[in-house]
């Protein structure tokens, strides 16, 4: 009897070994991080306002996580000048860029783990071309209203004050963006881009600010500066 109860014992001593591996392993699986993953899921929520897999990803909440997109448009419109822009007009740019976001194209490819515990996931992206494509028809309307406020200056009109001809001139980029986009967006050649995905202090991963600053300027292709330079 004694020698079946050690047996027995032996045998779900066994078991429960095996049970404890197993548990282990989906555990590690399950809560395993995944650098493709966890890239496109914070790619789609800054850039396509998809929320979903970033909240599985991080556990934040579902405004946490529509914030980031706005936090992302908020970047973008940083870059125009308030003073020039009513509220409408604010608004009419920012409902246009953030459907560009919405539009814009990358891949997440493969990943590597670097010795120092920080991830390169690869990333190819077709940048949109519309400020590109519509630099010569906003250049010529803005000549012609350059031209129309020289001729009524010389027919005694008085001269507008330079925040005014701006607002003007914005107003004119709005609209000749917008009617562009509406026929459809152009795409250009695939660009190759390396994200490195790290943690920090607190020991949670993000994409280097650096590589998202780059991959901004990439998924909407931006005018030439040697042509800014020659029309500035």
């Amino acid at each position: 009897m004694s020698g079946k109860k050690e047996k027995k014992h032996f045998i779900v001593g066994v078991i429960m070994v095996a049970i404890i591996v197993a548990a282990t392993m989906i555990y590690c699986y399950i809560n395993r991080f995944d650098p493709q993953e966890y890239v496109q899921a914070f790619l789609d929520v800054s850039y396509k306002q998809k929320t979903e897999s970033y909240i599985k990803q991080t556990g934040i909440s579902e405004k946490e996580a529509k914030q980031v997109f706005e936090d992302n448009l908020a970047y973008t419109m940083e870059k125009f000048p308030e003073h020039v822009m009513t509220d409408e007009m604010a608004e009419e740019y920012r409902e246009l860029f953030a459907d560009l976001a919405k539009k814009t194209s990358y891949t997440v490819g493969e990943a590597t783990r670097e010795e120092n515990g920080t991830y390169q996931v690869v990333l190819t992206v077709k940048p949109i071309t519309l400020l590109k494509d519509t630099y010569a028809e906003f250049q010529e309307k803005a000549q012609e209203y350059a031209t129309k406020v020289s001729n009524d200056v010389m027919n005694g009109q008085a001269m507008p004050e330079e925040t005014q001809m701006q607002t003007e001139i914005y107003q004119i980029y709005y609209e000749v963006l917008s009617q562009t986009a509406k026929k459809g967006l152009n795409y250009g050649k695939p660009n190759k881009i390396v994200l490195h995905v790290e943690k920090d202090k607190e020991g949670k991963y993000g994409i280097r600010k650096a590589d998202m600053q780059n991959l901004d300027h990439l998924l909407i292709e931006s005018v030439e500066e040697e042509q800014c330079e020659e029309n500035g």
